[in-house]
């Protein structure tokens, strides 16, 4: 259970220096070149250590189906965005600019939101499943 709630919080973490650097870099120098602080979602190539790290902790079945339910739904939603911000580029060039071609400078928008979508869903999910049975009173026990 801890290693995939580190996983979602970590993601979470890791998206939120991403945009906080993004938006402190922006007013100093645009942002066409705050782009560059993309270049944090780099650190989501720790993610298969995580088993190495937290290797005595067992998983059981009920963890296992929260992560695959909280990837199915990251990589929905994620491929879905990717597709949805292509269709909107396409539809918008092709009829306020009457080009049918995307310029090069918005190639890269759609890729990097779906990603980033995947991934915060995916992270929001798997926070919910094990968040959602939580009764505070109890002390954290389910009401099972």
């Amino acid at each position: 259970m801890y290693r995939n709630l580190f996983t979602a919080w970590y993601c979470l973490g890791v998206l939120a220096l991403c945009f906080g650097a993004f938006l402190i870099l922006m007013p100093f120098i645009g942002a066409d070149r705050a782009i560059g602080s993309l270049g944090f979602l780099g650190l989501f190539g720790f993610l298969p250590l995580f088993p190495y790290i937290f290797r005595k902790e067992k998983q059981d079945e009920r963890d296992i189906e929260f992560l695959r339910r909280a990837l199915f739904s990251g990589f929905c939603l994620g491929f879905s965005a990717i597709f949805g911000v292509t269709g909107v580029l396409a539809f918008s060039c092709q009829f306020l600019r009457g080009d049918s071609s995307i310029p090069v400078q918005f190639m890269w928008s759609a890729p990097y939101f779906g990603m980033i979508t995947g991934i915060f869903a995916f992270s929001f999910m798997l926070l919910q499943l094990y968040y959602k049975g939580e009764n505070p009173d109890k002390g954290g026990q389910t009401d099972e």
